[in-house]
């Protein structure tokens, strides 16, 4: 609209000049025919711009004035807009669409608590902020997690069983109680760029450890670390130092019951946190497809190699081999990390060495996936094939057999080859509420088990042979700081020789995220 006066002024200024133009043409002697054709020739071409620049103009004009019209009539439909809104709150009750105005203002309301609660986090935040010594910022986080349980036969650990033991006598047949022992802090730091990349670590703490040595500490947990890691990215590459889950089993099954332990721990699902140093790389195939390369030397602890009684620690049989496991894995996924198509294929190997110089080789093959079928349905898993998986999470607890063979009658030792894995199947009804299946098991080999005699003093934790576990729960954020879970989950343990033991797990957790 400024610019019109201006167009305006323009053609006045054109036509004055038309008009100078012409009385100057007129006005001119006539020396030959030649010069007044010439000159008659001239004043055509100034007309034909003049008229080219004059319907220029108009069309301008007649845009502009279609813009301002277009524009007015905006302005009167958001007046009317605003006076039904105005007009329709004093008569919500009484409107035939008073529930979905309900919704609206609900959501609002939602809306602006979020608003609230952001703003007041940010407030905290500036008045309280964390200094290092090393003047890069560093952040808390944490989920306080209360767990109450209801246990219906004889389980390894009331707070959080992993196997269904068998019923001594005396002993009742169950038992109730719980839990904050699988409360997690955590403390995330960014530091410089080196080298171009991103650094940045974090440790993430529990009570998980172990019981308090007090007349009145069942149910107070002993701190330990649970992950740390050191981090250094790029744009496609990504070098990783610390105790994390092994590389070759990124995910886990959904489970705010099972938090100390992942969800099916030694039914299926390799998870051991040990000390890895890991380096990825990633190939941009599109936008949103990409193909991931990881390599990693792992520390591989073994299953049942330190005892309750040692004060120092000793080397496990991977370190008496003097050389560390080496992982790899490779994958292909679309859309985002936590959320798109991921498929993998991994493999792990390590050498160990046991007392009387006897060695034995560890290995894994391994397949992992998470297939969206919907914006609510996901289907995802691992599976495994390998040997001597005590140390990773799964053989049931152990690594090689000890016992005599049945032929020579020699003491011999025998890797346990072992096959597993886990799949969950997960509901999303919108963003505050999802429903979790997952079942998975954990099978040792009863040819490694006929192999050799066992001894007749071998613990139930020698001779098992199988574990499964099946897992259903519900997980409500009322809030986005708020969590409400219960969870379902029954626990089948079977023995090489002998009937099997069940036990049914009934969970409800409360938990503050932050």
């Amino acid at each position: 609209m400024r610019n019109v006066p201006c167009k305006l002024f323009a053609c006045v200024l054109l036509g004055s000049m038309s008009i100078q133009l012409r009385a100057q043409v007129n006005g001119q002697p006539t020396f030959s025919s030649s010069s007044s054709v010439s000159d008659d020739a001239r004043a055509t071409q100034l007309e034909q711009k003049l008229e080219t620049l004059s319907s220029a103009l108009a069309t301008t004009r007649q845009q502009l004035d279609q813009s301002q019209q277009k524009i007015q009539q905006l302005e009167d439909e958001l007046a009317q807009i605003r006076q039904q809104i105005v007009s329709s709150q004093p008569a919500l009750a009484a409107s035939p669409h008073a529930v979905s105005i309900a919704t609206a203002t609900k959501a609002a309301i939602d809306i602006e608590e979020r608003q609230d609660m952001l703003e007041t986090q940010v407030k905290l935040h500036e008045q309280t902020k964390v200094e290092s010594t090393s003047k890069y910022p560093i952040r808390f986080t944490g989920l306080i997690l209360f767990n109450t349980f209801a246990n219906r036969g004889a389980v390894d650990n009331i707070d959080l069983p992993t196997i269904a033991t068998r019923q001594t006598t005396g002993t009742n047949d169950g038992s109730i109680g719980g839990s904050l022992r699988q409360t997690i802090l955590g403390i995330e730091g960014n530091g410089p760029r080196v080298a171009g990349a991103r650094t940045s670590a974090d440790v993430s703490l529990d009570f998980f450890a172990g019981l308090a040595y007090s007349n009145f500490g069942t149910s107070s947990g002993t701190v330990r670390m649970r992950t740390a890691s050191i981090n250094l990215d790029w744009t496609r590459d990504s070098v990783q130092a610390g105790m994390v889950g092994p590389l070759i089993s990124p995910l886990s099954p959904s489970s705010y019951a099972t938090v100390a332990e992942p969800g099916m721990a030694w039914a299926g699902n390799l998870w051991t946190w040990s000390l890895q140093l890991m380096a990825t790389h990633q190939f941009m195939l599109t936008d949103e497809r990409r193909v991931q390369l990881q390599f990693g030397l792992w520390d591989p602890p073994a299953a049942g190699y330190n005892s309750m009684s040692d004060i120092f620690r000793a080397p496990s049989p991977g370190e008496e081999a003097k050389q560390p496991g080496y992982e790899t894995r490779v994958s292909f996924g679309t859309g985002t990390a936590e959320h798109g198509l991921q498929l993998g294929l991994g493999g792990y190997y390590s050498r160990q060495r046991y007392p009387n110089n006897r060695p034995n080789d560890s290995w894994a093959v391994t397949a992992d996936w998470r297939i969206p079928l919907s914006s609510r349905f996901e289907i995802s898993g691992e599976g495994y094939r390998g040997r001597s998986l005590g140390g990773l999470g799964g053989g049931v607890y152990k690594d090689v057999l000890y016992g005599t063979d049945p032929i020579s009658g020699a003491s011999i030792m025998r890797g346990l080859n072992a096959v597993g894995g886990w799949t969950q199947f997960k509901s999303r009804f919108g963003q505050s509420l999802e429903a979790n299946a997952a079942i998975g098991q954990d099978t040792g080999f009863a040819g490694d088990f006929h192999a050799l005699m066992l001894p007749a003093a071998a613990t139930a934790t020698q001779l098992r042979a199988r574990n499964r576990m099946f897992d259903s729960n519900l997980i409500f954020r009322p809030k986005t700081y708020l969590i409400v879970s219960p969870e379902y989950r029954r626990i089948w343990t079977w023995p090489i020789y002998g009937a099997g033991n069940t036990a049914d797990v009934f969970t409800l957790s409360l938990g503050y995220q932050f």
